[in-house]
């Protein structure tokens, strides 16, 4: 950084700090300006550097999402969810102008491009322009993601960089979390389930959907021999089990079917043997334990807590056995009054981002939370049948697009990749993944890494390439 840099920075920096002595806000003011001045000085250095900075602090922020301040009476409320998506917006822009990649170049920019046309289109006819203003500035800085994690990677070392990255923004939620834990501060959501842990983040749902994706990153880097210290790879493991931990702490089945679904068949397709035999071999020995710890309940141990009892297990068996304590009978109500909603404008919806305004007139605030748990029948209350049918065939590019870049069993990125998407779209069927803006930034800047590195690993040597497990 040159010295005029560094003194017009200072500059900036004192003249925003005295500003924030006339505002009569608390601490928050002074929080904000210095943010931005530490903005300006990465600035001065890198792009890349406040992208990181952001992608590590994001998942952080989450809990704050909703937290808004006011500068001066004159001025509108700040929300700092929506604050962190303009500087997303702002500094996705700039790199993607300074890399002098034409988009329509970037594979699959015309199926994103054309999503958010189909939202700018529906959030102009909307009957609540403010709330679709406000959902295109959130899904306009994930979409850019994509493009942006296309952008970046040039090499593998990239790759692993940011992916790094990527693991390492979930230790400051991981902290927060076992801390709720052990003292037991999470979230109350149904009887049974007292302290449901959330992180850094508003609902124990997003922490879950976030650990599925930081999970998935840590298989692939362990697949790929990424960690060569065995110091290292043992706290790398010991650090992924405690992040498992954390996951089936947040009661989030979605997330635990996502990623049972991804390791079940990742390991099918690259370790098919290997995961036959091992297979053959646990199935047996979990049916054994299980009709044992019954046998056992019933006929000796009689205080024992009944197998059905047990909080992770109620949860799974809660999916089947209608219980209307459980969260699966309130998702179908809401799901069949939005479904009836939706059908009232079929073709055009209410307008892009409206959903919470919606489920709140039909159902009001007494029957829980406003939004749909369905990403399915958010759209198409919010965009109608053309707004779906846009989304489905965007979800079936993604998919498609995956597919043909499989070379063989051993491209275990894409693999990963593939089943990753599989796992959030087929949540999307019971969950608010859309609304989950700190999964979307990362589930599709990883995306644009990916394809992105389809493309350039051909023209890398042997060498440079990923170890191949055995």
């Amino acid at each position: 950084m040159t010295q005029r840099n560094s003194r017009l920075i200072l500059i900036i920096g004192a003249i925003l700090g005295i500003i924030a002595l006339f505002i009569d806000n608390g601490i928050i003011p002074f929080i904000i300006f210095a943010s931005i001045s530490i903005l300006i000085a990465l600035f001065s250095v890198s792009l890349l550097s406040i992208l990181s900075v952001l992608l590590f602090i994001r998942p952080s922020l989450d809990i704050f999402g909703t937290y808004s301040f006011v500068l001066t009476t004159d001025l509108p409320a700040i929300n700092i969810a929506g604050l962190v998506a303009i500087i997303s917006i702002i500094i996705s822009i700039l790199i993607i102008y300074r890399s002098q990649l034409s988009i329509f170049s970037i594979p699959l920019s015309g199926l994103f491009m054309g999503l958010f046309g189909v939202y700018i289109i529906f959030a102009s006819i909307s009957i609540y322009p403010l709330a679709s203003i406000n959902e295109l500035v959130r899904v306009l800085s994930f979409l850019l993601m994509y493009i942006t994690g296309y952008v970046i990677i040039q090499s593998q070392k990239d790759l692993l960089y940011i992916i790094t990255l990527f693991i390492s923004s979930s230790i400051i939620p991981a902290i927060v979390g076992y801390i709720q834990l052990f003292n037991g501060a999470g979230l109350y959501t149904n009887p049974g389930f007292e302290n449901r842990i959330a992180g850094t983040f508003g609902h124990p749902n997003v922490l879950g959907y976030f650990l599925l994706i930081i999970i998935a990153l840590m298989v692939y880097m362990f697949f790929e021999n990424s960690i060569k210290k065995p110091l290292y790879k043992v706290a790398f493991v010991g650090y992924g089990i405690l992040l498992a931990i954390l996951l089936i702490a947040t009661y989030t089945r979605g997330a635990w079917i996502g990623l049972a679904l991804l390791l079940v068949g990742v390991s099918l397709i690259r370790y098919t043997k290997k995961t036959l035999i091992i297979g053959s071999i646990i199935t047996p020995i979990i049916v054994i334990g299980v009709a044992g710890y019954i046998w056992v309940e019933q006929n000796i141990w009689y205080n024992l807590t009944p197998l059905e009892d047990i909080p992770v297990i109620a949860r799974v068996v809660g999916l089947f056995n209608g219980d209307p304590s459980d969260s699966i009978i309130w998702r179908q109500v809401m799901w069949a009054d939005m479904y009836n909603k939706g059908l009232s404008r079929p073709w055009t919806g209410f307008g892009t981002g409206t959903i919470e305004i919606i489920v709140e007139e039909v159902r009001g605030v007494s029957l829980g939370a406003l939004e749909a748990h369905n990403d399915y029948i958010k759209i198409f209350v919010e965009m109608g049948i053309i707004g779906l049918a846009a989304y489905v065939l965007f979800i079936i590019g993604i998919v498609y697009s995956l597919l043909i870049r499989i070379q063989s069993r051993k491209d275990t990125l894409l693999l990963i990749m593939t089943f990753l998407v599989f796992a959030i779209y087929l949540s999307s069927i019971w969950d608010n993944l859309l609304r989950q803006t700190a999964v979307m930034w990362i589930f599709f800047g990883l995306l644009g890494m990916v394809i992105k590195y389809t493309t350039i690993r051909p023209k890398q040597s042997p060498k440079d390439l990923p170890i191949e497990g055995q």
